[in-house]
Order: structure tokens, then sequence, then C-alpha cells
């Protein structure tokens, strides 16, 4: 039985569907996802054209992985023009990258691209998820059966998961190779790991995510690790989580008490370039002032969203030399096209 036919004998009153939405937001934020697609279900039946409720709805959809029925829902939100068209939309392709609709997706944002720019604060995410989609659907075409068949469905005994990695140029490829190694026995894998950590030619970023794959084994044997300059030995199981290292606490510190009340959406975006950097680094620190790198991030957070970066409120505000902005600005712009490397 649909939703519509379970809820067509209610009888709307005035008021009903705003109080059951609001209490679907509740279940949601409390994570009683079920219960949510009911509530807003049952509001949608008192009104149909509730905003709030047809977005409530289509987040439980996502939140409870009902990724078709939230793909068709999100759907039928567009094309009555209800809600925000691009936070609707955001949703929409998300659900369809998960369904593997990659084509979709890239005809959907290539179709919206052609009509209109997407909002500065969702523009990166909805050009990295074209591009991604763009990658992943070519991949799709290029894929032979035999391929298919023959890549990681030999003996992983005689894979070469060094190879593996290097001879794939796409990130998603890395990342599935990364993935496979995830499944072997630790013991397998380990030492191919360590030599790469050692690798010149290894990416930064791609080391960090082979150390936390030991970190994940919890592997109680020191590894030495070469990055950026960098040497020390490390042992993996000790080694702490991006979010507890001291640059983090402090420089999102500094940005929370800048952005999180006057603008949460710009905070949340400074947090992912700060999450970018320390990846990058992990599991050694930036060499850069916390202050100066805060207000570099903030500055990068407000020009990714479109809007005007003031060099010398920054430094006022972070209480730093211009130079001290300007030279770390300098290391930042080069490190910026390497971040998400593999």
């Amino acid at each position: 039985m649909s939703d519509e036919d379970e809820y067509s004998n209610i009888v709307p009153f005035p008021g009903s569907a705003n109080k059951l939405s609001k209490e679907g937001l509740e279940e949601l934020k409390n994570g009683d996802k079920e219960k949510a697609v009911f509530l807003f279900s049952e509001a949608l039946v008192h009104d149909n054209d509730h905003e709030e409720a047809a977005y409530g709805l289509l987040l439980a959809y996502a939140e409870t992985g009902r990724l078709k029925q939230g793909s068709e829902w999100a759907e039928k939100m567009m094309e009555k023009a209800t809600g925000s068209y691009f936070e609707v939309l955001q949703v929409y392709v998300s659900l369809l990258a998960q369904l593997g609709a990659y084509e979709k997706v890239v005809h959907t944002l290539e179709a919206v691209q052609a009509e209109e720019r997407f909002p500065a604060r969702m523009a990166e995410q909805l050009f990295e998820l074209l591009e991604l989609s763009r990658n992943m659907a070519n991949a799709e075409v290029e894929k032979t059966p035999n391929d298919e068949n023959t890549e990681f469905r030999e003996s992983n005994h005689d894979i070469d998961w060094k190879n593996e990695l290097k001879r794939h140029r796409e990130s998603e490829n890395k990342l599935a190779v990364l993935s496979e190694m995830r499944q072997q026995h630790p013991e397998e894998v380990t030492p191919v790991i360590e030599e790469m950590l050692s690798d010149e030619e290894c990416k930064p970023l791609l080391k960090t995510l082979l150390l936390f794959l030991l970190k994940d084994w919890n592997i109680e044997k020191n590894v030495w690790i070469e990055k950026i300059d960098r040497k020390g030995e490390f042992l993996p199981t000790s080694l702490s989580a991006i979010e507890e290292s001291m640059t983090y606490i402090k420089v999102s510190q500094l940005l929370e008490n800048s952005l999180a009340h006057e603008d949460p959406v710009l905070f949340k975006n400074a947090l992912h370039l700060l999450k970018e950097i320390l990846l990058f680094y992990y599991p050694f620190p930036p060499s850069v002032q916390m202050e100066p790198l805060a207000a570099v991030i903030h500055a990068e957070a407000l020009n990714q969203s479109g809007l005007e970066v003031n060099v010398l409120f920054l430094c006022s505000h972070y209480e730093i030399l211009e130079k001290n902005f300007c030279e770390t600005r300098e290391e930042y712009d080069k490190l910026k096209t390497k971040l998400s490397e593999l």
C-alpha cells in the first residue's frame, strides 16, 4: 500500500500539516527516520503543497536508504516547483549518484548549468559531483566484460597492489583499489603499504589513506613515513583522529568564533577546507601558524562561495600581520591543486 493510499481516509484539519511537519523534523533530528517518513507523509495528506513536509520527506527517504523512492519524489518536487529548487536538486543528484545513474546526473546538471549558474554555496559540491559522474559514466562505457572478470577476480595473492594504485589515474579507481585492499588480510598488504609510505612518487593524500588502513587494522608496529620533506616513525594504533589534533582544535575554534553564528554554511565549508589541508599533511602538522591559517581558510571559503574577500578586515579580525596572511596564502595556493590528488 502506498503512502497516499494509507492516509487517504484522513480528514484534513487546519494547522495539522504544520504540526506534523515539525514533529517529523524533530524525529529526523532524533534519528527515528521511519517515524519521520510517516509524519511527513501524513502532513502531506493534510496539505499536499506543504513545502517543508515535502522537503522533509525527501530527506527522510534519503536517510532511510530509499534511494529510488527519494529520486522519484525529488522529480515530482522539481516538476511542481515545490520548495527551493537547488536544495531539492542537490539531494536529487546525490541520490542518483548512489543509485549509479551517473549519466542521468551528468545530463541533469549540464542541463541546469546551461540555463543558470549554480548558487555559489553549492557550486563546488555540484561541480565535483558532475566531474565524478562524467568519469564514472565514461568508465562504464569503456569497461568490457573481460575487464569485469579479471581486474579483481584473480587470486588476491597475485595482485601487485602498488602497481594497481600506480596504473590508475582517476581518483575513484584508486579508491576502488584501496577498498579492495581493505578486504585483504592485513599481513598480506601491510608490507606493500610500508613500502609506499616511504615512496617519493606516492602522493601525500594517498599515503594518508594507506596509513588509515594500518590504523583501522590496529597495526602495532612502527612504520616509517616520508612526506612533504618530512620524515618520521609512527605507531598506527597510537595515531589520533584529524579532529583530535591540536591544529584542528585551535583553528576550528578560531573559525567557529568568527563564522558559526554569522554564517553556519560558510563555517561548515571552512571546516571542510581545514580537514582537506590536515589530511594532506597527516600525520605531520602543517608548518604554519594557527591564526594566519584560519584567516586564509576563511578567505578561501568566502572566495569559493562567491563572496568578497577583505584581506585587511581578516588580518585585523584574526590579529595577524598582512605579511603573514600573504605568505600563508601563497603556500596554500601552491598546495591547493594537490590537496585532492591521489
